[in-house]
């Protein structure tokens, strides 16, 4: 396991000239949103300074309009 810190993630992205986000979701971790083109990455930067790295693809076309975003919502309640 690499010993690494969020600051040390943040560098690299900013040198790289990616963009990102900030979240805190969980007590342990920084969650860093950064998206690249047709990749969305969530890196997880831990209290215990090791990192995990999730990747999502995708084309990122248009699938609809607020009625869309209405029935997603519908379709997957989060209660």
């Amino acid at each position: 396991m690499e010993n690494v810190t969020i600051l040390d993630v943040l560098k690299m992205l900013e040198e790289a000239k990616i963009s990102f986000r900030l979240a805190r979701d969980r007590p342990d971790t920084v969650r860093v949103d950064a998206t690249l083109y047709g990749l969305r990455l969530e890196i997880e930067c831990f209290d215990d300074n090791h990192v995990e790295v999730s990747t999502f693809r995708g084309t990122e076309d248009i699938d609809g309009d607020y009625g869309y975003l209405l029935k997603l919502l519908a379709e997957n309640p989060m209660d």
